[in-house]
């Protein structure tokens, strides 16, 4: 009977392939996620690491719950209707079957289709030789940024950047991954730096029986809610309302320079219900140490361009140790974390109000215990932590509770509390912060996915911070708020509109920010699709304590064309942005079209006119299914941007003498 489902569902499956979700539109629906505070570095970090994932697809018909996690969209109840359809029903013969699991969301299995692949022939993996030394797996991708103008800092070819990652992949237990890269404006085979300035790889071991990994060289790592340890993916909150941390260790691919741990990390599964990992970590950050050794900050950029940025290169040593137990069953899930951090230049007391709370000393440890219910609506999930330190510690604790009333709607409820004494190094939560710190808060999210034509997603979230915060000298609140409506009439044609406001202090002052969005995409054929987007951004401080009334406004249009092959072989794109804004405060940040593994948001403030056009060629040769299969893609981007309200271009070392600055990008990847 499933069979004979499946045959009637083929052609309205074989229907809805063809309008599915592209990569490039799944990047930029994840980019439009950033807020004000989202770095370009931390979120190219998470582009690639999604990008990597792509470029692997799980084979589902023998993937294993450990692989479904690594795709932090998709919710635990998701991972089990997936893997109790399998059971049931035996292997898939075609995607298109992912409409006939029940408990999958219309954009889990959208999305899902990005990263998954059948093979209706596959059996089950078993331990053979040839699953050691069968196809192995070459990739090679390199990536240079040539910019068109001279910065004041240094010579134009220093203004060059470059990036080499090569993978190698033999069968299924063996990964081995080297990464070189140059920023912008960093030297290269010089005095100070005699090789590229960052460079590291990892081996890693996979599937040794009771031991189900082992990585060597550089890693990611993330636990629980990631209270303790979480260097992986983190988006924006309307997303992380509703991603997970992976619960795993991930050899680190990405350029990222910060965010990663460097040593070893091993993975035990003991029987069927209970996994243990281990890690420790020993590397180098940059750090600012005062004359009598005492560390005040981190340097978190990853760029050593000037003398001062080379001074603080790899001037703290840190080393990192944690032990994590888990225990999984269908409906249950628990675990406890422990992590001990020592670092061989002390932290010491600053006198600036918002960083006294910051830590002292060279020893810091935290604990947790992280706890999860799952049913099939209903979703509880925590953690809660305690740091230790020299000042005592503190408290720290997130849970989310999930009730899903249908495949298509779902209602979430966060609630966070980190005190100011709660200090983890290496934690990431849900929060309007960059730190698991002084913040306590609540947060709702409506998620309808499909109803009928339009997809409504709304989300409320109240924060507060008992110690005053960077330009605070007391208490603060905030809230946000976010509604994003979407239209289908029919297939090929969308128009979203999405509202953000923030109401947030600063130098003891509230202020309020709105952002307004509005896209429409339509397919105009098979090969021919055009983007017409037009953005909105208010700035508003009312009049409060003698203090003036300030706003400011900012505002863009962006129509964009794309065209794609049958084959795949050939995509293009090109579009225009004409901005305009009052000043930095209602600047304005567009997604366009990037290279593979880049993050494709521009911030744009000021008058003026950006143009970028992106092309990308495939030459795929030979059999997919012959070891020697050979594949190679090219992109180039290009990108130009005229202000009219200057002269000039940033300032410092950064100065570029015009009003034009224009940039050529170029991406080559070869797999065999």
């Amino acid at each position: 009977m499933k069979r004979l489902v499946c045959f009637l569902l083929w052609i309205p499956c074989m229907t809805l392939a063809q309008s599915t979700l592209s990569w490039d539109e799944f990047m930029q629906q994840l980019a439009e996620e950033a807020v004000d505070e989202s770095h370009q570095q931390e979120w190219e970090a998470q582009m690639e690491a999604l990008s990597d994932l792509h470029d692997h697809p799980i084979d589902l018909n023998r993937a294993t719950r450990e692989q479904l996690q690594q795709l932090p969209f998709l919710s635990e109840t998701a991972i089990d209707a997936l893997l109790d359809y399998l059971s049931m029903h035996g292997p898939m013969r075609t995607l298109g079957e992912l409409l006939l699991v029940g408990r999958l969301s219309p954009q889990e299995g959208e999305w899902l289709r990005l990263f998954v692949k059948v093979d209706p022939m596959v059996t089950q993996p078993r331990d053979t030789l040839h699953s050691w030394w069968g196809r192995p797996r070459h990739e090679v991708i390199t990536r240079v940024d040539v910019p068109f103008y001279q910065r004041a800092g240094w010579p134009w070819a220093r203004g060059i950047g470059h990036r080499l990652r090569y993978t190698w992949q033999q069968g299924r237990h063996l990964d081995v991954g080297v990464r070189l890269e140059k920023d912008a404006g960093e030297q290269m085979f010089t005095r100070d730096i005699p090789f590229y300035d960052s460079y590291g790889g990892h081996v890693q071991l996979k599937d040794l029986g009771v031991v189900r990994q082992v990585v060597v060289g550089d890693f990611k790592a993330s636990f629980g809610e990631g209270l303790v340890l979480n260097n992986g993916l983190q988006f924006g909150k309307s997303t992380m309302s509703q991603w997970r941390t992976s619960n795993d260790v991930r050899p680190h691919r990405s350029a990222d320079e910060v965010n990663f741990l460097r040593g070893v990390a091993g993975t035990a599964q003991l029987g069927t219900d209970w996994r243990v990992t281990a890690l420790y970590s020993i590397r180098s950050l940059d750090a600012t140490v005062n004359k009598d050794n005492g560390v005040s900050s981190i340097n978190t950029t990853g760029l050593h361009r000037t003398e001062s940025e080379l001074a603080h290169k790899g001037s703290l040593q840190s080393q990192t140790t944690a032990l994590h137990v888990a225990w999984n069953r269908k409906t249950w899930t628990a675990g406890v974390t422990g992590l001990f951090q020592y670092y061989n230049h002390q932290f010491v007391q600053n006198a600036t109000l918002y960083r006294q709370i910051y830590p002292i000393g060279y020893l810091f440890g935290a604990a947790s215990a992280n706890y999860g219910y799952r049913s099939a609506h209903l979703s509880v999930k925590g953690e809660t932590a305690r740091s230790f330190d020299k000042r005592g510690g503190g408290w720290a604790t997130l849970n989310t509770a999930a009730w899903r009333f249908s495949p298509q709607t779902q209602l979430t409820l966060i609630q966070r509390f980190y005190s100011k004494d709660y200090f983890s190094p290496h934690a990431s939560a849900y929060g309007e912060n960059g730190r698991v710190q002084n913040e306590s808060g609540v947060a709702v999210l409506l998620d309808a996915a499909r109803v009928g034509p339009f997809a409504l997603r709304a989300l409320f979230d109240y924060f507060y911070s008992p110690w005053p915060r960077y330009t605070m000298t007391r208490a603060s609140s905030g809230w946000e708020g976010m509604a994003q409506l979407s239209w289908q009439p029919r297939r090929g044609r969308q128009l979203m509109v999405r509202y953000r406001v923030k109401s947030k202090e600063r130098s003891d002052l509230r202020h309020y920010s709105h952002q307004l969005r509005a896209t429409y995409d339509h397919r105009l054929s098979a090969l021919w699709d055009v983007r017409l987007s037009a953005f909105l951004s208010r700035y508003r401080q009312p009049a409060q304590a003698g203090v003036e009334v300030s706003s400011s406004t900012g505002y863009a249009a962006m129509p964009q064309v794309s065209y794609h092959s049958r084959d795949e072989r050939l995509r293009w794109a090109l579009a225009a942005i004409l901005f305009r804004t009052d000043n930095y405060d209602s600047r304005l940040y567009l997604y366009e079209p990037s290279l593979a593994q880049s993050y494709g948001m521009q911030q744009l403030y000021g008058h003026g006119q950006r143009f970028v056009t992106a092309l990308q060629l495939r030459f795929p040769h030979g059999s997919g299914h012959r070891s020697h299969a050979l594949s190679c893609m090219a992109q180039i981007k290009a990108g130009v941007t005229h202000y009219t309200d200057r002269s000039e271009i940033s300032s410092g070392p950064l100065l570029i003498s015009s009003p034009w600055k224009a940039d050529l990008q170029v991406l080559f990847k070869m797999t065999f």
